[in-house]
């Protein structure tokens, strides 16, 4: 129906216009061009003023005004730089009295065309213009010449703008002085010579040229304007120089020993050609003489002052060439190559402490990881606050279980699974959990109406969520908080509002407290039902806003829909994500919020970045999508963050309530210049992390993605030696592991850890790493969530004269282990799939421990159930069906795999022996033994033997074969004996 009244509009205004320009009337001329602008502005403002209602019912009304005011501010500023510099060439510039159109039209024209240009340009980059108003120092240098970084951040970008500005201004003003001095041209010389084919012969060149100069008008003013031109080329050039301390093209981001000595002092002089170019320009008998080379090209068809800029510009352009290309590339070549090293040494060091400081790596602790080789029971003993809280349930695995057990309904959905601590019976405890949110994409194609997807099926309903070790008799996890309404084990953990309007999958509008019942929770075989009484959304109030809410959201099903009433609140923009991003469009949102509970109530956390390219001397490095960037742990890991930056701090923590969809955003790392200057651009939009609740504080985490970005620098970074970085000697590389039967880089990953000096277990995120090209571990970084220490970067190196295990060499460790490789590759052909889990390295006093999770899952089953734990210290594996037997076998001789496989040999064994001993003793009878059994046991030994020797030949398709023909034997000696 909208549009149709768009439409319908639109096209009576054309008709009006269309009569009134065929009758001549400028009545109806202007009445239909009115109603067409009114109906394009109007249709505007019902889009524009929704969003105002949104920002409204956020409380963040004046967040809203302020960017409207600044976009129009920084349109006005461009408007008035446009009109100011083509202003004097329009009024002045020699319009000829033939050229078809009115000369107050012809000179309004460029007038409109600079003020457009301005007016977008300054609209389209108001954030740059308020931020260099607004610009806060970070209070670091960079060497060269001696500026605050955020000169280049928040300066340079605005000079930029001005130049490209001007730069786009001068052109205009060159071709508008062009343009009628060609057409005097044409007739000028046309007169002069005689016609086009004129007879008149032609005088000496210089008596010529300057007679056609003074004939012909408007030479002056286009001299201005090329004038004006050269200047900004000049100018252009003195950016240059701030622009070095940004070049990538060299051995490392940022000036090198030829661009420190060479190119800096070049661009001065280069600017100065350029300035020079303007006095050839007012010199006649000097721009004559630069220009005769082409004067009998050109000088019959343009004005010989053109001739001489473009010979000018020309000579410009070739010494530029010279001095910025060639000069420099001779001292980089014969000077710089063959000493790069010793040259380059002072530069590489700018750039390796200039990059730590843009990726917040400036404060790292770095320690060498001694790594013992003892693991005994003491410390296991003394370790039980990281010992308890090491994760067996894999993301994928726990995700199906969810799905199974814990979504009731077709229509929730478990999207993301994430890990966080609570102290639940006095005890720190690492736990995963996950919102049940609601998609009704997942209802049947006959129940997605209208009026269930809008008015219904509104919001999800509570979390489930689990201790990361605990396993229930039946192999699942140990819930704390389940089902609907959600019961929870510990009273701590209750939740006592545990509706979900706004999430990761409501992606969709919906109305509450409407005529139309909500769906609140399924109870049995009934529905339970509820009206929102919350705050969350833009409510109806009137017709009005029921019929632009209907144009923006739901078209004519919603006006015309007789379930929202006034009291309705519409909730539109859900998506967590999508909403923190709408409000601060300026930050890098994480695109992997994760879910708390606290006091009772959910609350989303969504980390939030400051990200520049243009921080000085610092390398640049492609990080995408932290906004398509997701560390999606139920997933083991994602992508980095997006685009090619030097500069990134968390710097911002956005707090989301489910239920009212209200966000406060808290400034989490005061020294960032860059959110200090979004501070003062939006005062009262953020926050200081003083003023977070404290119970919210202790579930603030150290971001995931942040880590992955920054271990990606660091891998580079961590050589400060400057020989060492130009040899690339100790390059880093993410450790690797088999995940689900696929090899991938680690991703960092959530544990609770102790401190070599501490006893107390504190949660950090963790990554490791290996040299490049080779498995063995070199060292693992970690960021520090806790209250005390949060924002802590600690890393830690291995000593390069001990050889630490990697991760993949774990794997490799289980493939080559006879019995447990047969025994996955039994289960593999079995209609089974093996899945291996990741890998956690976990650092304990000083040495490392390996775990992963082996689960197994039928090919009917929905679920995998967890069927091993391997655990490994350096050569050491011990694996078993429980966490603490595994861990046991490392230290215990009485324990581990191979007493227990021992044990299942001897077992087998015996119970051969006492077969056949059963079989050979007399009894008061003697009776021979039927030759059909006797051909089965010695059937089952032939088996039994070949199957271990298969082993041993590492052969395990055929020592499964053999398990199988053991098994049917054993299977038809036992009927047999029954038999008997």
């Amino acid at each position: 129906m909208y549009s149709l009244i768009f439409l319908g509009l639109i096209a009576i205004s054309g008709l009006i216009l269309f009569r009134g320009i065929h009758s001549g009337k400028k009545k109806p001329i202007f009445i239909g061009a009115a109603l067409a602008v009114a109906t394009l502005l109007f249709f505007w403002f019902m889009g524009f003023w929704v969003d105002k209602l949104w920002f409204d019912s956020l409380g963040y009304v004046n967040r809203f005004w302020a960017e409207i005011l600044v976009q129009i501010s920084g349109g006005f500023i461009g408007l008035l730089i446009g009109v100011a510099v083509i202003l004097p060439f329009a009024l002045m510039v020699r319009i000829p009295e033939d050229s078809g159109l009115p000369r107050k039209t012809l000179r309004l024209i460029p007038l409109i065309l600079a003020g457009l240009i301005g007016a977008v340009r300054g609209a389209g980059n108001w954030d740059t213009i308020f931020k260099f108003f607004n610009q806060h120092s970070t209070e670091i240098k960079e060497p060269i010449l001696g500026l605050d970084a955020g000169f280049y951040m928040f300066t340079l970008p605005f000079l930029e703008l001005i130049y490209s500005l001007l730069f786009l201004l001068a052109l205009v003003a060159v071709i508008l002085t062009f343009l009628p001095l060609y057409a005097h041209t044409q007739k000028g010389l046309t007169s002069y010579f005689g016609g086009k084919n004129g007879a008149r012969d032609v005088t000496p060149e210089d008596e010529e040229q300057e007679q056609v100069e003074h004939t012909l008008p408007g030479g002056n003013l286009f001299l201005a304007a090329a004038s004006l031109f050269f200047f900004i080329l000049a100018a252009g050039k003195l950016l240059d120089r701030y622009r070095l301390l940004l070049d990538p093209g060299g051995i490392t981001v940022g000036p090198g020993w030829t661009d420190a000595n060479i190119r800096l002092p070049m661009y001065l002089i280069a600017a100065l050609i350029a300035l020079a170019g303007i006095a050839m320009l007012w010199i006649p008998a000097l721009r004559r003489k630069i220009s005769r080379p082409f004067s009998k090209l050109f000088s019959q068809m343009v004005h010989p002052h053109a001739v001489g800029a473009a010979s000018v510009l020309a000579i410009i352009l070739v010494l530029w060439f010279l001095i910025l290309s060639v000069v420099p590339g001779l001292f980089q070549s014969l000077k710089v190559s063959p000493n790069e090293i010793t040259m380059e040494e002072p530069y590489i060091s700018h750039n390796i402490e200039l990059t730590r400081h843009g990726f917040n790596l400036q404060n790292i602790s770095e320690s060498e990881f001694p790594v013992s080789q003892e693991f005994n029971q003491q410390i296991v003993e003394d370790n039980q606050g990281t010992i308890s809280n090491i994760r067996l349930w894999d993301w994928m695995a726990l995700d199906s279980v969810y799905k199974q057990f814990q979504e009731i309904r077709l229509y929730y959905e478990f999207n993301d699974i994430d890990i966080d601590r609570y102290t639940i019976g006095g005890e720190y405890r690492s736990v995963m959990i996950s919102p049940r949110e609601m998609e009704t994409d997942n209802l049947p194609p006959k129940s997605q109406t209208f009026v269930n997807k809008r008015f219904k099926y509104t919001h999800g309903y509570g979390i489930a969520m689990n201790t990361v070790n605990d396993f229930t008799e039946s192999g699942l996890p140990e819930l704390l908080i389940r089902d609907i309404p959600p019961q929870s084990k510990y009273e701590s953990l209750e939740v006592t509002r545990p509706e979900i309007y706004y999430g990761e999958l409501t992606d969709e509008y919906v109305i509450a407290n409407s005529e139309e019942q909500e769906f609140d929770y399924p109870r049995g075989d009934e529905n339970q039902f509820v009206s929102y009484s919350g705050s969350g959304g833009v409510e109806v109030s009137n017709f009005f806003r029921k019929f632009i809410l209907g144009y923006k959201l739901g078209g004519t099903d919603f006006l015309f829909s007789g379930y929202p009433k006034s009291e309705s609140r519409v909730m539109f923009n859900r998506r967590v994500v999508d909403r923190v991003n709408r409000v601060a469009p300026f930050l890098t949102i994480d695109d992997d919020p994760y879910i708390v509970l606290i006091d009772g109530e959910l609350r989303w956390i969504v980390e939030g970045y400051s990200t520049s390219s243009s921080f000085p001397y610092s390398d640049h490095f492609s990080a995408r999508s932290v906004g398509s960037s997701r560390i999606s742990e139920r997933r083991g890991g994602g992508d980095r963050l997006t685009g090619q930056i030097n500069y990134i701090r968390n710097s911002v923590k956005a707090v989301v309530n489910p239920y009212n969809g209200k966000i406060d955003m808290y400034i989490y790392d005061e020294s960032d210049a860059i959110i200090q200057v979004w501070n003062r651009i939006f005062p009262g939009l953020f926050k200081n992390k003083s003023e977070m609740p404290e119970e919210l504080r202790k579930h603030v985490r150290y971001p995931a993605n942040y880590l992955l970005t920054q271990g990606e620098v660091y891998a580079k970074y961590h050589m400060t030696d400057p020989n060492v970085f130009y040899n690339q000697e100790d390059l880093w590389i993410p450790a690797t592991e088999k995940y689900y039967n696929d090899v991938q880089n680690v991703k960092p990953y959530y544990v609770m850890w102790e401190r070599p000096d501490s006893d107390e277990a504190e949660f950090i995120v963790m990554m490791p790493f290996t040299p490049k090209n080779r498995q063995v571990l070199i060292g693992w970084i970690a960021g520090a969530s806790d209250p005390e220490n949060y924002g802590e970067f600690i890393a830690y190196k291995f000593p390069k004269d001990k050889r630490v295990l990697g991760t993949q060499q774990m794997e490799t460790k289980i493939d080559q282990n006879s019995y447990l490789s047969s025994q996955l590759s039994l289960w593999n052909q079995r209609g089974s799939n093996v899945i291996r889990g990741n890998i956690i390295t976990i650092p304990i006093d000083d040495t490392i421990l390996y775990v992963e999770p082996i689960y197994l899952q039928a090919e009917t089953a929905a679920y995998p159930e967890l069927r091993l734990v391997a655990v490994m210290h350096n050569d050491k594996l011990s694996y078993a069906e429980t966490f603490e037997e595994a861990l046991r076998g490392l230290y215990d001789p009485e324990a581990g795999p191979e007493k227990q496989n021992a044990e299942i040999v001897s077992q087998f064994t015996s119970a051969q022996d006492e077969g056949a001993a059963e079989a050979e003793a007399p009894t008061a009878a003697p009776q021979e033994m039927p030759q059909e059994m006797n051909q089965l046991i010695q059937s089952a030994n032939n088996a039994f033997d070949t199957y271990f020797e298969l082993l041993g030949e590492k052969q395990f398709g055929a020592a499964s074969e053999e398990l199988d023909r053991l098994g049917r034997v054993l299977e038809q000696l036992s009927r047999q004996q029954g038999a008997e």
